[in-house]
């Protein structure tokens, strides 16, 4: 498929051939090599605007905090006010084009919006908290407290004071969560007396989702001191699964976009393990019913991430320029003057563009269409 545009506001027409390739899925998928690219969010924006428009697709949600996001799904709804951008994480609100996405949904209004992902940048589950004394006042300020500690703007500094705290404490913000888990379920038939069921679901969601971060951060450090096993429990995309089987219960038929990595079908190879993926999930769960579409380019400028001891996120983000596509990627079959979209589940490539490099998997396995740009730019970050 070659597509005439970019333009989000354009007809629609030449997405038609996509009809066939989506048929009636429950869950479409787009995916991007780097976040904050203009033209990846450009093409999403579009892709979602035929999805709702020509294929009844009602519900839209992406790799940002689930908490965080509440804000920005009652703006979305038509709430007062103007645009949240704290109601996306990893600093998406900046960007002008994912403000545009946004603002076409609050206008079309046959969208809904869901943040996927663990809280805080997965630096701070304190707002995961924030609504949680219903089910234990005593117990969530206990677990704040210790959560406070580590929590901080940027995930490698809260993960290294997280490591600096004393083995005991960290063991009892897990076992404080597990108690307030039971309070939450043993009491729930009480708590549906006073709130509707809904608002219990996410708010009983929310504080999932932070024993999900509080079990990332155990792993993590289980890895750091060596264990090989913990590297692959990637709990992580097991939140952003569970929140997206939650809005399928509720009957949506959902668009979800997230880095390609994190929606591949097949697990992630790393240090010889297997790592599940968002992807790995929906597809079991799902199987034909997911439609994943990985977005890359034939060349371009990104903003990459180099580790470093002296910024304040310990990780820089320097503008690169790609270099052309690698031999055996996918990127080297497909690239052209103009963007394509193509099916991919019968082409032979061993590696697509993540960053400024490459992650190696079978991309006839891990992806059912791959669109592939010309060139591509920075967005605001």
């Amino acid at each position: 498929m070659r597509l005439d545009t970019l333009d989000p506001t354009a007809p629609l027409d030449d997405l038609e051939p996509l009809r066939a390739a989506i048929g009636g899925a429950r869950v479409v998928a787009i995916g991007e090599t780097s976040h904050h690219v203009r033209e990846y969010q450009l093409l999403r924006h579009r892709l979602l605007r035929f999805l709702v428009e020509r294929m009844g697709f009602t519900a839209y949600a992406q790799e940002s905090g689930f908490s965080e996001g509440l804000a920005l799904a009652a703006w979305v709804a038509g709430g007062p006010g103007d645009f949240p951008a704290d109601g996306l994480t990893y600093r998406f609100g900046n960007a002008p084009e994912t403000r545009a996405t946004f603002a076409w949904m609050r206008a079309s209004g046959a969208v809904r919006y869901t943040g996927l992902d663990l809280p805080g940048d997965l630096a701070s589950m304190l707002p995961a908290l924030d609504r949680l004394d219903v089910f234990g006042k005593d117990l969530v300020d206990a677990v704040r407290e210790l959560a406070a500690r580590w929590a901080g703007p940027h995930t490698m500094p809260a993960f290294a004071a997280y490591l600096a705290m004393p083995q005991a404490d960290r063991d009892a913000q897990t076992v404080l969560l597990a108690a307030l888990s039971t309070h939450a379920d043993a009491l729930r038939p009480l708590h549906l007396r006073t709130v509707p069921a809904a608002q219990y679901e996410t708010t009983r969601h929310e504080l999932r989702l932070a024993v999900l971060l509080d079990q990332q951060l155990r792993a993590q450090a289980r890895s750091a001191a060596g264990s090989v096993t913990h590297l692959a429990v990637n709990a992580r995309d097991a939140a952003m699964a569970e929140t997206a089987r939650m809005l399928l219960a509720r009957g949506e038929r959902l668009v979800i976009g997230a880095a390609n990595s994190h929606l591949a079908r097949v697990p992630l190879p790393v240090a010889g393990l297997e790592i599940p993926t968002l992807g790995t999930h929906l597809a079991a769960d799902l199987g034909d019913d997911l439609l994943v579409i990985a977005l890359t380019t034939a060349t371009g400028r990104i903003m990459t991430r180099r580790r470093s001891a002296t910024a304040p996120e310990g990780a820089e983000f320097p503008p690169v320029d790609l270099e052309p596509p690698a031999d055996g990627s996918i990127e080297s079959l497909l690239a052209t003057d103009a963007p394509v979209i193509t099916d991919v589940r019968a082409l032979s490539a061993a590696r697509i563009r993540v960053l400024d490099t490459y992650q190696d998997l079978p991309v006839a396995r891990a992806y059912d269409l791959v669109a592939c740009l010309p060139a591509v730019t920075p967005t605001t970050r």
